[in-house]
Parts: C-alpha cells; structure tokens; sequence
C-alpha cells in the first residue's frame, strides 16, 4: 500500500511518498505558483519516478497553510498534527516538539504514545519565525547558513529587543549604523528569534526529549541559542522540512489501517 503526505507552506511545498514501512520519495519545492497547480506537478513528477499511478495510492493527507488547495488529498490534517506525528516517528522519545516555519511556529507537547495533549503557536508579528531571518539576510548581505554559523560562534550579542519585525529591522541597521560588528549583529539577531521560541515553548512546558522541525531546525545558530537556553539537546530530523509531510503521509497510513 501506498500513502502520501504534502505540506503547502507558505515559501515551499512538500511532499513525502510513504511505502508499508519506508519513505519511496520526498522532495522540497519553492515555488510562487498555487497549491492546487504546484502540488499536482509535485505528485506528478513522483509518480512518473515511482512508475506509479494516483490509483495505486491508498490514501492522502495535506497539511500546512494551503492544505485545503491540494486537489488530490482525501483528507486534511493541521501542522500541529503533522509534525508531532514525524517527529515522533524519527524519535519515539519526543515529548516537545517545536516546529519553526517560514511564517510561524508552533510548540507541541506529546504523551507517551506521541499524541498531541497541548500545543502553543506564535502570537507576536513574525520574529520568531523563517521570514524575519530571511528578511534580516538582506539587511546583513550574507546568506542565511553563514549567520547560522557566525551566530553559533559568537561571543556577545547586540540587544534586537523589538517584538515586531519591522521595529527588529528598524534596531539592525540602527547596530550597523553605530559601527556594532556584524557577529554581535548577527548573535543578536538570532537571540531574539530564540527569544520568542522560548515564549512559545513556555506555553506547554518543556520536557525531554525536544525535537526541532521546519526549514529553520537547519540554521545552527537557532539550535545553538535553544540548547544555551533550555540546557537540553535539540533533536534534529535528517531533513527537518519534510517532517510536517511524512507525518501527514503516516497519518494517511494510520487512517487505512484503522489506528487513525
């Protein structure tokens, strides 16, 4: 049997093709286009990798801010859901999971048998979320990794103390203007990101073990500054942006074999 997950974000779109047991294909799109054109060209171009037809297909679920564009999904399920459901897969252990997408996050707690039992989003404008550190590369002119890394490294930070983005912005060039160095800038940065994702990890309390999804679990210097904070490991899947679509993808497979 055959079961897909896709996950309509708000920059990318993903989707995860799950067999009995293993992942068949996955793959990461950015793309402008609508959910509806852009996920039946993804599912499209799996299958004609796979050798595959939409009629060998058991069940689909979609997930994420555009799930309910998806034309070829049976049913949909939230981003709360979905990345509880994979982070758990990739880590039985996982009791907080805190997705970090391109436009919001959302801190999850899970019970033994990795169920949602509370969950938290962020409230505060976008600065704790992928487009505020997006927004801040072209302010810094570096890419993201390499603010990732030179945060991770830092020995101070500048103080961004700003909840709304757009005032964040407003503190960064005011740093640069004063001649503060680009690494406290850049640790700054980062901190008040971390700022908010503790906030929102707050909500539902934190206990072991604590599992990083979304595009931003790549940027290490987010990792580094969570793992200062909590005095934890965070645990980071392979690829942490599919995560939202495997678990819809097992979800899909929960539902056909009667568990979901």
């Amino acid at each position: 049997m055959t079961f897909a997950g896709v996950d309509v974000g708000a920059q990318s779109i993903k989707l995860v093709i799950l067999g009995d047991g293993d992942i068949l294909y996955s793959r990461v799109s950015f793309t402008e286009e609508e959910g509806a054109i852009a996920s039946q060209r993804l599912m499209e171009q799996a299958l004609e990798r796979l050798n595959l037809s939409f009629d060998d297909f058991s069940h689909a679920v979609a997930t994420g801010v555009g799930r309910g564009t998806v034309p070829f999904a049976d049913m949909q399920r939230s981003e709360q859901l979905c990345h509880a459901r994979g982070a758990y897969w990739f880590f039985p252990s996982a009791r907080t999971v805190l997705d970090i997408g391109a436009e919001g996050s959302r801190a999850m707690k899970l019970n033994d048998q990795g169920r949602v039992v509370d969950f938290a989003i962020n409230s505060k404008c976008a600065a704790g979320s992928g487009a505020f550190l997006e927004a801040m590369t072209k302010i810094m002119e570096m890419p993201i990794g390499e603010m990732g890394m030179l945060a991770a490294g830092a020995k101070r930070k500048a103080k961004i103390s700003s909840y709304c983005a757009v005032f964040a912005e407003s503190e960064v060039i005011s740093s640069i203007h004063r001649g503060v160095s680009k690494e406290r800038i850049v640790a700054g940065i980062h901190e008040s990101v971390v700022d908010r994702l503790i906030e929102i990890l707050g909500k539902v309390g934190i206990r072991e073990a604590i599992v990083v999804t979304g595009g931003v679990a790549k940027n290490i210097g987010i990792i580094k500054g969570l793992e200062g904070r909590v005095g934890l490991e965070m645990k980071v899947p392979p690829d942490p942006q599919l995560v939202g679509a495997l678990g819809a993808a097992l979800i899909a497979r929960d539902v056909m074999s009667g568990k979901g």
